[in-house]
């Protein structure tokens, strides 16, 4: 028995962040989840704008089309769904903003504040498996478009024979390319989060236009448009009603998880209007746009090809194949090239990243943001993310999933933000194990309770969603439809009522001092707080030694805790205090 425990001690070990790349402070405070400072929050207009623009200028945005098959609205219907959906989004999105914006903390952090020290490990999780499953998603997508360039290079490629079973649902060349995207991926998380800014900003700017060109072309080979838009529902009466409230949620849900990253990069955000206009922009110019090239490629290829392609890679396929020349090849290289930036760009800004912050938060003596992110990449191929397009229902069951699970977390962060704590919170209590975030036992269970009964109606939904003869409850059913609506009211009064009679106890409203440097002089004095600059040095290392000391563990070890931050600063002695290297032991000064 030694001996096992000797050989796991020691592959626990070797796991380890290397001391010299890491932070020795303790469980509940490293670097990833402090306040910004002020330097690294660079993000204007154009950043927060190619942040959710570039959730729109993706493959999975351009097929988001092919949904309304599935449900019998037409093609305008389904585009007016869109808009009422996007609207819906940037209520959640700029109300979960706040906590980034106002105190410069991410997701990870903002979940301790409303689920408490421990219970915040549920809604942390939650987000790192649907990480999972978007970042499976869009690495699936991203790998078609890695073949979109291997095959402008190679006809061989393009012609590659497919040797695996017929019994699978991908070829491959589709597995060499999902591979290589992978790669290309994790070469990504050497940058800091960010950083990431050039990549929205350039990837948005690429895939516009490549998605316009190819618009363009297809029209003008058809003369027009097609007949797509001409095309009634087939939905009638009731059915119809619950068809748009279904798709409202279905296109809420689709983009939830980048509603729940919000304050992870409205932190980085230099001011609130930068971060309202890029949001709200963004959210109704390319998410109404995208889908209707979609639709028009859809609608065109029938009446050229004889067949509807959704997958703008199907497109190059069909070109390359039927005319291998320059043209086609150059085509299908550059507009490869700007599909593949623009799934790099999602992949990593709203899974990679998201679930490495989270891991990092959670297990950072062995696991740092880019570590976690790439963890995330190995563990997502298990989601088997090719089964994922065989059809529109399968797509459309993956998505509207996201919603039923996140709404009740996203709308219990904003009545506890706004109603509950007038938008006051103290970091520094974060970081401490029975301040005022310990609740009862380490959890908040008036959030929990709130959030649980927002989530629960909706489950039977999916599991209906999945296989329509598993019960026959149209209530049920139409609760799913509208899971986006009826959780958001079920889980915001529920805990808005809960905590009147069972008030919650504040006795640190907020900090008294800016020991993180996030604010300029006189934003901290706005928020009632001591600036940075004004704070000694001898204080600053006197609150880096004491502050989140106080540990669940017991381990000697738990002082050595802190993974390498990818928000290190290197400008001056006081910024290195925010990462500062301290040997004290934890054990030491319990």
């Amino acid at each position: 028995m030694s001996e096992k425990e000797s050989r796991l001690t020691r592959a626990l070990r070797f796991l380890e962040i290397p001391v010299e790349n890491r932070s020795t402070i303790s469980i509940l405070r490293n670097p990833d989840l402090q306040p910004i400072k002020r330097e690294y929050q660079t993000w204007g207009f154009f950043s927060n704008f190619s942040y959710w623009g570039i959730i729109s200028f993706s493959v999975g945005t351009w097929l988001s089309g092919s949904a309304a098959l599935s449900v019998g609205l037409s093609y305008g219907e389904t585009i007016g769904t869109f808009i009422l959906g996007d609207v819906l989004t940037i209520m959640f999105t700029l109300a979960n903003s706040y906590p980034g914006f106002d105190w410069k903390v991410g997701y990870t952090l903002s979940q301790r504040f409303v689920f408490g020290i421990y219970g915040s490990w549920f809604g942390i999780l939650i987000r790192v498996l649907l990480s999972i499953v978007n970042y499976a998603s869009n690495a699936w997508l991203g790998g078609l478009c890695i073949n979109m360039i291997l095959d402008s290079w190679s006809h061989h490629y393009l012609t590659l024979p497919n040797t695996l079973s017929h019994h699978v649902h991908m070829k491959t060349r589709e597995v060499i390319g999902f591979c290589l995207f992978h790669v290309v991926c994790a070469a990504c998380y050497y940058m800091k989060p960010y950083h990431i800014k050039y990549i929205l900003i350039i990837s948005c700017l690429a895939t516009f236009f490549s998605m316009m060109g190819m618009v363009i072309y297809l029209s003008k080979e058809n003369g027009g448009v097609g007949d797509a838009f001409n095309a009634p529902s087939t939905a009638t009466g009731s059915a119809k009603c619950w068809a748009w409230v279904y798709m409202i949620s279905y296109w809420f849900g689709s983009v939830s998880p980048g509603s729940v990253n919000q304050s992870d990069y409205s932190r980085f955000g230099s001011s609130q209007t930068a971060i309202w206009l890029g949001t709200i922009l963004a959210l109704l110019i390319p998410t109404t746009v995208v889908p209707v090239f979609g639709i028009i490629g859809a609608s065109t290829s029938e009446q050229l090809y004889g067949e509807t392609l959704w997958m703008p890679n199907e497109f190059f396929t069909y070109w390359l194949t039927k005319d291998y020349s320059a043209g086609a090849r150059a085509a299908s290289f550059f507009c490869g090239v700007s599909f593949v930036l623009s799934q790099i760009a999602y992949t990593i800004s709203n899974a990679g990243f998201a679930s490495g912050m989270d891991l990092a938060g959670l297990f950072p003596k062995y696991i740092n943001i880019r570590r976690g992110a790439i963890l995330t990449a190995i563990i997502s191929v298990a989601c088997q993310p090719w089964n994922f397009y065989n059809s529109s229902s399968i797509f459309l069951t993956v998505t509207s999933s996201f919603g039923v699970i996140m709404t009740p977390i996203i709308t219990v962060m904003i009545c506890d933000n706004l109603m509950i704590r007038q938008r006051q919170y103290s970091i520094g209590e974060a970081f401490k194990l029975k301040g005022d975030y310990y609740y009862t036992k380490g959890v908040n269970w008036r959030a929990m309770f709130a959030m649980t009964v927002g989530m629960a109606p909706g489950l039977p939904g999916i599991a209906w969603q999945v296989d329509n003869n598993y019960f026959n409850n149209q209530g049920i059913v139409n609760f799913y439809y509208g899971d986006s609506f009826f959780s958001f009211a079920i889980s915001f009064f529920t805990y808005w009522i809960v905590c009147y009679f069972f008030p919650i106890t504040i006795t640190v409203p907020h900090d008294t001092k800016d020991y993180y440097g996030a604010f300029d002089d006189e934003v901290a004095r706005k928020k009632g707080l001591i600036p940075y600059s004004e704070i000694s040095e001898a204080e600053l290392i006197r609150f880096a030694l004491n502050s989140g000391l106080e540990s669940e563990s017991s381990s000697d070890d738990s002082s050595t805790i802190i993974s390498d931050s990818h928000f290190n600063h290197e400008s001056d002695e006081k910024n290195k205090l925010d990462g500062v290297t301290i040997s004290t032991k934890t054990s030491s000064v319990q």
